[in-house]
């Protein structure tokens, strides 16, 4: 019985220790101890010089926040909110005094000689002023730009415009199936400008019509690979991207971009230098999309089945609305105010702040409810406002500058122009590591942009290829960012295809960057 005791509790100490190994491996506290670990290793390494022990615990939280997101089983948010609060406990961001003195927070307080040789203290705290710089990216326009300009996708969303404005323009280009990949492109192009998740846009709004006209079409999804299938899904997948970089409201990311840029090289890159630079290359780009995806794949198209879907959806839709009318006149004021911003001296958030309120003020577009139910714009605009935080600080306390100067000694003997490029096919690339097109813009871009700030490289030039390669870069993998992996996993085009494609992609997008491209920025005198 004694024997028979002992085995009965050595394999009741076997599966509690089964049960815990699995709990813990499905344990989301566990998915973040990668980033934990590379946090802590990172803030208690010796300072390097140029750089303080301050800067260190910054630029550890900010190399664990970039793990999280690729491992931590948590929101975006989370993690951003976790490391705010161990900045503001650990004091490690720059505080300002009450005589207008930048000093690191955990200085506060304490006593420092003046030139004249009396003692004097830093007056300012060091928590409270911490939480302050913790808190400051939700003031910022930047986030604001991004969280109006979600209202209004949810407001094109609402109406059904968006809807109409694709399945028109599918009726009207679709007598062959480039033409069909044409109407993507345009429908794209229309929404960019408004919708500034590039998810957002093309899973919740294109997806639903390209997934319906290939159901139309006769393509069982349930039969895996199909050429028509995988030409409407590759297509949409990649005008989704091209798209997104057209516009400085095309994606999340973009006005990170267009800030770091405006700090380190203090370049205007608003609403109208972002479109004027990337206009002629991206348009060339979503021209050239679907007659070379159609050469490659093939795809034969049956009209009258998807002329049939389209009349159905149409009906469903019905007339236009009288909140369709009143969206279209505020969208069309907003771009002419956007476009025109040197002239009128409007800021491009103000403009989008005037239309959300417009669009609550008038009947059957927007509501008050529609805003506070619009979960996903304020999720955004929190990761994004904490996001810049994390960006203005380790610009002032040195980190983007010291990766900079770390980054460009390979290049020390490069002209600017080969270190531009090399610099931007180097960020182009690295997206290989990445599953979100935002994280990899909030860890890259502002080391990118630092090491050409040190290498000489013409600002607007650099400024215009990493604004086109952070979306561009998502052809590479079928799971670079939201929309195109929706797409990817209808299973049209197999896993290896995909990435094939992507390389394919990414040729034809270096061969127009580095001819059109740069004649276009020649003419603008960008370099």
């Amino acid at each position: 019985m004694t024997l028979r005791k002992a085995l009965a509790h050595v394999q009741h100490l076997v599966g509690s220790w089964k049960a815990w190994t699995q709990t813990a491996r499905e344990s989301r506290v566990v998915s973040a101890l990668p980033a934990l670990i590379i946090a802590i290793l990172i803030a208690h390494l010796p300072a390097p010089e140029g750089l303080t022990d301050t800067s260190m615990r910054l630029l550890g939280v900010f190399a664990g926040v970039i793990m999280g997101l690729l491992t931590a089983d948590y929101a975006m948010s989370v993690v951003l909110a976790v490391a705010l609060l161990t900045l503001t406990l650990t004091q490690s961001f720059m505080c300002t005094t009450s005589d207008g003195r930048r000093i690191e927070c955990d200085r506060c307080r304490t006593v420092y000689r003046g030139k004249s040789g009396h003692w004097h203290e830093y007056k300012c705290d060091p928590i409270g002023g911490s939480f302050d710089v913790a808190v400051s990216g939700f003031s910022n326009k930047v986030a604001w730009l991004v969280f109006t300009a979600f209202h209004i996708g949810k407001a094109v969303e609402k109406t059904g415009f968006g809807r109409r404005v694709s399945l028109a323009l599918v009726q009207t280009m679709g007598k062959s199936a480039v033409g069909i990949g044409y109407a993507i492109c345009v429908a794209e192009i229309l929404l960019a400008p408004f919708i500034p998740s590039n998810t957002a846009r093309g899973g919740g709004i294109i997806y639903p019509i390209v997934e319906s006209v290939i159901e139309s079409l006769g393509v069982d999804p349930q039969m895996g690979e199909d050429p028509l299938g995988g030409f409407l899904s590759i297509v949409a997948s990649h005008a989704n991207l091209l798209s997104s970089s057209l516009f400085v409201t095309g994606m999340a990311g973009n006005p990170i971009v267009a800030s770091k840029a405006a700090s380190i090289f203090g370049i205007e890159f608003g609403f109208s230098e972002w479109f004027i630079g990337a206009s002629i290359p991206t348009l060339l780009l979503l021209f050239l999309l679907s007659p070379i995806m159609h050469a490659y794949l093939r795809p034969s198209v049956d009209f009258a089945h998807l002329e049939r879907e389209i009349q159905r959806q149409s009906r469903d839709l019905g007339p236009v609305s009288a909140g369709e009318y009143k969206l279209c006149a505020t969208l069309l004021c907003c771009l002419v105010l956007w476009v025109g911003t040197p002239y009128f001296g409007i800021d491009a958030t103000v403009v989008a702040y005037m239309a959300i309120v417009v669009l609550v003020l008038v009947n059957d577009v927007l509501t008050w409810d529609d805003i506070i139910k619009n979960h996903k714009a304020w999720d955004t605009f929190f990761w994004l406002a904490s996001f810049i935080v994390l960006a203005e600080q380790l610009s002032e306390l040195g980190i983007t500058e010291w990766i900079g100067n770390s980054l460009s000694k390979s290049l020390h003997n490069s002209s600017p122009l080969s270190s531009t490029l090399t610099l931007a096919l180097v960020y182009f690339f690295s997206m290989y590591l990445f599953s979100s097109i935002s994280s990899h813009v909030v860890a890259f871009v502002g080391p990118f942009f630092a090491a050409g700030h040190v290498l000489g490289c013409p600002p607007k030039l650099l400024a215009i290829l990493m604004a086109l390669f952070s979306s561009m870069a998502g052809v590479l993998t079928p799971f670079s960012t939201g929309s195109v992996a929706i797409y990817a996993s209808q299973g049209y085009i197999s896993q290896p295809k995909w990435f094939i494609i992507g390389l394919l992609t990414s040729v034809v997008i270096f061969s127009v960057i580095l001819s059109v491209g740069l004649l276009w920025w020649k003419i603008l005198g960008w370099y």
